[in-house]
């Protein structure tokens, strides 16, 4: 082990270099004769080497000194170029390497200027480590800090044969990775219409998911990671999934935050988490914590968690789920029924007096027997009213809620809606979004957003348009209850709370029956934006929630700007941006396009 340094040899140290919290330059027994050769593969010209200080340890920076003086050859010495030979030095400029421990290229920026990070090699401090086991300098491409700067640094490697290897290892990963790109990925687009109006909203047809995101799987934010449907350690998400939802149902929001977030951390990751990879990659993480790690060692080593095991076979847990599963029950709810005996779907219905197995059919039978808290009968309804879903009715209709929609009938009732929508207001645009988008088999609801593509108009054109539309399919029978309906609100960028301020009608709806069978309900969920909202709104809608979440955040701290699915504002000065397509929200927040079949950073 490297002997420590004391605390005023690391302040002199970092003092006589540049103020930009860097270390190099400093003062060495042993000075070079040719320290103003920079590294060229030539006998005798050392390696240089420029160490950001900023979030390394003390004791790494200890580590670092002292790997880099043993590694620094004594002038005069005879080098056949077969060794490593290394030195500080007190400008960046002058660096062939600069190892860091920041791996976003906003804070890098604050040491180092991004035009001339791009034609460094940037590294993180196991480069060193690797290079000094190995004796020579290793790949710089397989060590990259910062991961927009890859390519650029495996560029940048000094030693251009040992940069072949970073080739044949990247080779090797795009194998790997190779599961990724089975996945489609061009998004839908917004149906076209003929008409100048339409080109301010018509997608530019964005391009696929780049190879460099599908290697971000070790960046902080979800929103610049890739997240398939199915990753390779599903069965891993899937027990991690089943704490957050336990911490969930229990009242524990921030443990349930951070199961989450170790979620969608997993789903990124490319690779079968072994051993071998745990130690590599896993412990190197974000959001992965002592105990978090604990218990993904744990999977490794025996192929399943035990508390994950023992919580999904409890009976608390099972019947917390079941209850959260009815509309309109949430965590609060399900515990208090919980507490006071109820453990069944069954003993729901008898507490809210449903008749055991009613037809979803017979709905009207229910909603006649409505009454008020203190006892007295409801009778009908006002006509102007739509029918509003109560835990009563939910439970009801809660067996075809729980029956999964397939793609071709998601988009048979997006046709629906569309051809409906025609005859009170024409040349509608729409996308269907939620779990569809990002690619799944079957959904749990149908989620559209519609606009206008008229930005001049458009507005105006489909303000009030929601209720009108759920009142339409009402009257036509296809809408049988309205679980919310809200007006439109102008935009407000001082808005705290995430629920959007666009008009949305939350339905449940039914399809004409086939031949010989039933009625089947849906949870049809319609998201009216105006145009300068229309692309945002889609992003927003499109899911999945920590995508959304981390999207959210991405925008704060690293833009200084507010997203959320009815706008996108500069925070100090709220000023709005229009965006023009899809992927030109990406590029207004400053990020690379990731297709939305990649947005699954959750189970």
């Amino acid at each position: 082990m490297p002997s420590k340094r004391s605390n005023s040899a690391l302040r002199s140290s970092s003092d006589s270099s540049s103020s930009r919290d860097s270390l190099g330059g400093r003062s060495s027994k042993r000075q070079r004769s040719n320290s103003t050769i920079s590294w060229d593969g030539r006998p005798n010209a050392p390696l240089k080497i420029y160490i950001v200080q900023s979030k390394l340890e003390p004791e790494t920076i200890t580590e670092l000194y002292d790997l880099v003086e043993r590694h620094q050859r004594p002038s005069g010495d005879e080098d056949n170029g077969q060794h490593l030979d290394v030195q500080l030095c007190s400008e960046v400029q002058d660096a062939d390497i600069v190892i860091t421990g920041i791996h976003m290229k906003r804070r890098l920026e604050r040491h180092i200027d991004w035009r001339l990070a791009r034609e460094k090699a940037i590294v993180t401090p196991d480069w060193l480590r690797a290079s000094v086991k190995e004796d020579h300098p290793v790949p710089c491409g397989n060590y990259s800090a910062i991961s927009e700067l890859h390519d650029e640094t495996a560029e940048n490697c000094p030693d251009k044969d040992q940069c072949d290897q970073c080739e044949g290892k990247q080779k090797q990963q795009d194998k790997e990775q190779a599961h990724l790109q089975n996945y489609p990925t061009t998004p839908p687009t917004a149906e076209s219409y003929d008409g100048e109006n339409m080109e301010t909203l018509k997608s530019l047809e964005p391009d696929t998911t780049s190879r460099q995101i599908t290697r971000n799987w070790g960046t902080r934010y979800a929103c610049t990671r890739a997240s398939p449907l199915v990753c390779p350690n599903q069965a891993l998400a899937i027990e991690l999934n089943i704490l957050h939802r336990s911490r969930e149902l229990e009242g524990k929001a921030a443990n349930a935050l951070s199961y989450e977030r170790a979620v969608a951390i997993i789903k990124s990751y490319p690779k079968i988490i072994d051993s071998e990879t745990f130690e590599e990659d896993i412990v190197k993480l974000p959001h992965l914590g002592k105990k978090i790690l604990t218990k993904i060692e744990e999977f490794v080593e025996n192929g399943h968690i035990k508390e994950s095991r023992t919580i999904a076979a409890s009976e608390r847990f099972q019947s917390l789920s079941l209850f959260s599963t009815v509309y309109g029950v949430g965590p609060v709810t399900a515990r208090n029924l919980y507490a006071i005996g109820l453990r069944k779907i069954e003993d729901m219905e008898r507490y809210y007096d449903v008749p055991p197995d009613i037809d979803s059919t017979y709905l009207n039978v229910l909603e006649l027997e409505l009454v008020t808290p203190n006892g007295k009968r409801i009778i009908g309804l006002s006509k102007n009213k739509l029918p509003e879903v109560s835990i009563k009715i939910a439970l009801a209709i809660r067996k075809d809620l729980d029956i999964k929609i397939p793609r071709a009938e998601v988009q048979t009732i997006h046709d629906v809606v569309m051809r409906e929508l025609e005859k009170l207001q024409v040349g509608c645009i729409s996308t269907i979004v939620g779990g569809y988008r990002r690619g799944k088999l079957e959904s749990n609801d149908v989620d559209i957003v519609i606009s206008h593509p008229d930005l001049k108009t458009g507005a105006a054109k489909i303000k009030g348009l929601c209720t009108q539309l759920t009142k339409h399919l009402y009257k036509q029978g296809y809408v049988t209850h309205v679980m919310h309906l809200s007006g439109f609100h102008e935009h407000n960028a001082l808005r705290t709370e995430h629920w959007d301020s666009l008009e949305k009608a939350l339905t449940v709806f039914v399809l004409p029956p086939k031949e010989g069978g039933r009625k089947l309900h849906r949870r049809v969920d319609l998201i009216f934006a105006p145009p300068e909202a229309y692309w945002t709104a889609v992003i927003g809608w499109s899911g999945s929630k920590m995508f959304q979440r981390d999207l959210r955040l991405w925008a704060k701290v690293e833009r200084g700007m507010k997203f959320d699915s009815s706008g996108l504002t500069r925070r100090h000065d709220s000023k709005l941006f229009i965006p023009r397509s899809e992927k030109e929200v990406f590029d207004i927040l400053g990020l690379e396009w990731i297709d939305p079949r990649m947005r699954n950073a959750d189970v």
